[in-house]
Order: C-alpha cells, then structure tokens, then sequence
C-alpha cells in the first residue's frame, strides 16, 4: 500500500488507484473480505471516501459486495480473462500482419533496432522469480513497440478498462509458473521472426505468448481454489 505523506487527507482518486494497484498486485488476495472500516484506517480518510472508492471498484468488478455478508475482493474468472486475451491476441495478431505488409525495410529496421535493445534489457532479468516491476515495464513496452510502429495503439484502448483483470492474471501467472525466462524467450522468437520475415512463425509465437491459461489451468485452481470462480 502507498503511504500517503501529504499534510491533505488522500482523495478518492488517490485511494482508489491504490486500491487497484493493491487488487491487481495480489496484495490483496481473490476472494478475501475487506472491512470499510479498515480500509478507512489504512488511508486515514473518512467512510464517505471508501465508499465511494467501493463504488468504483464494484462498478470495474474489482469487489464484489454482498449484503448482509460483507465486501470481498473479487475472483478470478478465467474464461472472461481468456476471452480478453482472445481479444487482444487478434488485436496484435492484425499488428503483425500490418507489419509485415505495410512498413518498408528501414521502417522495419527501426521496429527492429527497438525490439533488440528492449530484448537486452530484458535479459537481465532471465534467472528472475519474481516480477518485478521494470520487468514488467519492459514486457509492456515490446508490445507497445510494435503497436505503435502501426499506429494501431487505440486498438489497446478500447480494452483498457477490462485490461486490469489482465494484468492481475499475468501477476499471478507469471510468478506461480516462474515464466519470467519463458517471457523473455517468446518474446525473442516473436523478434526472430520479424527480422526472419517469417510472418507465419510470428502468428503462431504470439499465439503462443499470449495464451496462458489453458497451461495452467488445472494446477492453479488445484493450488489455489480460493482465488477462482
């Protein structure tokens, strides 16, 4: 949780950013109750705050609020995360085909050029367990790489409000399964293959990258029946 320093009490922007932060991080877990009253002590801000902040995150299915029980973070739903990353696999799959067909070689060059020295980066995490956050940084932006040199960026756009609950997957999968050194590979042949231009073996690497449920599925729900629908 971000301690708030400011002599002004947090507003309800501020709490409820980290609130997201708090859900998506998996600090707070799938499934655990929330009291409004401890919330309003960890912030040091008044009801009528959480409460709005309750609001807001109930509206983006972040917690689920049922009377007379209580407010519980909510589960993970694996099919609604599996058809968002339907979703946006054939949003970066249309990318590549954009790639491949539209940007001459010294466009390619540059998409290239960029791709590599993210990948470097990216390399010194390879022996990581964990995700940390310039990872994830750069995990991010050798996608955003791509979609900008189409300029297909508001393509992601229209997903951002549902992407959160991408993201709080990604920060369970990546470290139950340690896929830290798998990520970095993918994303090579990913590279490999546009520098190849080998548009087939690109289609079927981002494929691959992006669909993670179904490996798995079964050994997530049995380690941790209470984080899912």
């Amino acid at each position: 949780m971000t301690i708030f320093k400011n002599s002004q009490p947090a507003t309800v922007d501020e709490v409820y950013q980290d609130m997201c932060e708090r859900i998506t991080s998996l600090q707070l877990e799938p499934g655990q109750k929330i009291s409004e009253n401890q919330i309003c002590e960890d912030y040091g801000v008044s009801r009528s705050v959480i409460r709005t902040v309750f609001t807001r995150l109930n509206q983006r299915k972040l917690i689920e609020v049922y009377p007379q029980r209580g407010t519980y973070i909510s589960k993970i739903d694996l099919e609604f995360i599996a058809d968002l990353l339907l979703f946006r696999t054939a949003i970066e799959k249309e990318v590549l085909y954009e790639i491949f067909d539209t940007m001459d070689m010294g466009q390619r060059k540059n998409l290239t050029d960029q791709l590599r020295e993210n990948l470097q980066q990216q390399k010194k995490y390879i022996h990581s367990s964990t995700y940390e956050p310039e990872f994830k940084r750069l995990d991010s932006q050798f996608h955003k790489i791509m979609i900008d040199s189409v300029q297909r960026y508001n393509l992601m756009q229209l997903m951002e409000e549902n992407m959160i609950h991408v993201t709080r997957w990604r920060n369970f999968d990546v470290v139950f399964d340690r896929r830290v050194p798998e990520l970095i590979r993918q994303h090579e042949v990913i590279y490999n293959a546009i520098c190849d231009n080998d548009l087939t073996k690109a289609l079927r690497a981002m494929s691959d990258h992006l669909e993670t449920i179904s490996k798995i599925h079964d050994r997530a729900k049995a380690r941790f029946p209470q984080y899912f629908v």
